[in-house]
């Protein structure tokens, strides 16, 4: 599970570069993982590297 960890790390980076773009402290973002269509040992490893408000959506299925 090294590439979720890779893609949070990354997703974070991104949120970290807009909000010094925009003189905006980060602390203020939350990223909201989006669960749908993972497994559970998926969402295991994304709680471990630290998420831990998820979404989902099944009015769509």
């Amino acid at each position: 599970m090294a590439t979720i960890a890779l893609n949070i790390q990354q997703v974070q980076s991104r949120i970290a570069r807009a909000c010094a773009d925009v003189q905006r402290d980060v602390t203020g973002v939350r990223l909201l993982a989006v669960s749908k269509t993972f497994g559970p040992d998926a969402v295991r490893a994304a709680h471990a590297c630290g998420l831990a408000a998820f979404g989902e959506n099944y009015l769509q299925e």
